[in-house]
């Protein structure tokens, strides 16, 4: 490797370059620039989270850095008394029926994201709505056996997790890239994206009879990306849900973590 104080303004060496330049160099004679490597005094900071080959983080509350945090921010009194109820608000006029509507409810994900929607849906069929499900092609049986309807937005959801996995972070490996896999899920993204929209106004191209659907609303999770710009195009209603709580509670740790000491409860926020 050449010495990094040869490199142009602007351009920096990988870290293992760094590494083997100083490991074979004589490092003492050679000005490096600050910007490069640290000054001897200035200590990197502990690490106390780790990402794991599942896309979940370890997290180490019990290090130096973790007590530390945890003694300048003390928890506030108030952190452990419950939220008030929830008071129901008196009907003031007779309640008027809500009319059936046409809802489309999209899911991207795999067979746990799909489910419960399945149960969301059946509950809205019995208040007189007519429900369909738009997800991956594989869940049709598992949809249409529930008695919802069905529309296929592509997708391979193994794929998508696959995905995920190999790729933890926002920015995708050399390998990853080297493999075609970004090309691969650009077009997929575009078949679902297309997929989402064609739910909303066109009937299931598997269906016998071809049943006309208009949307009137729309329900989705937030991977389906599309649902804002197809409530938009049709100037209906948009509500986005999600199969696990993303807001603050203390009767479980947040999925994406693992590794909660069971004497801070109040970290699973």
């Amino acid at each position: 490797m050449k010495n990094p104080s040869s490199y142009q303004d602007g351009q920096l060496p990988d870290h293992e370059a760094l590494l083997s330049y100083e490991e074979n160099s004589d490092t003492s004679s050679t000005a490096i620039p600050s910007r490069i490597v640290q000054d001897d005094h200035e200590d990197a900071p502990p690490s106390y989270s780790v990402v794991s080959n599942d896309g979940r983080v370890n997290l180490d509350l019990d290090s130096k850095l973790a007590l530390t945090l945890r003694a300048l921010v003390p928890v506030p009194k108030d952190y452990e008394e419950p939220p008030p109820e929830y008071e129901y608000p008196t009907p003031t006029e007779p309640e008027i029926p809500i009319p059936g509507l046409n809802i489309v409810i999209q899911i991207v994900g795999s067979r746990g994201d799909v489910q419960p929607f399945i149960a969301l849906g059946c509950e809205l069929q019995k208040h007189g709505h007519r429900v369909r499900i738009a997800t991956h092609d594989v869940f049709r049986d598992f949809v249409t056996k529930s008695g919802l309807e069905f529309y296929p937005i592509g997708g391979d959801p193994n794929e998508l997790m696959a995905y995920m996995v190999k790729t933890p972070g926002l920015i995708p490996s050399m390998s990853t890239l080297a493999a075609g896999e970004i090309s691969k899920k650009r077009k997929m993204i575009h078949e679902m994206l297309q997929g989402c929209w064609n739910s909303c106004i066109y009937p299931d191209p598997d269906s016998v009879d071809k049943r006309p659907f208009v949307a009137d609303a729309i329900i989705a999770n937030p991977p389906s990306f599309a649902h804002v710009h197809c409530a938009q195009a049709l100037g209906i209603p948009l509500h986005l849900m999600f199969t696990m709580p993303w807001t603050a509670t203390k009767s479980f740790p947040h999925p994406l973590g693992k590794n909660w000491p069971s004497s801070l409860p109040y970290y699973n926020n």
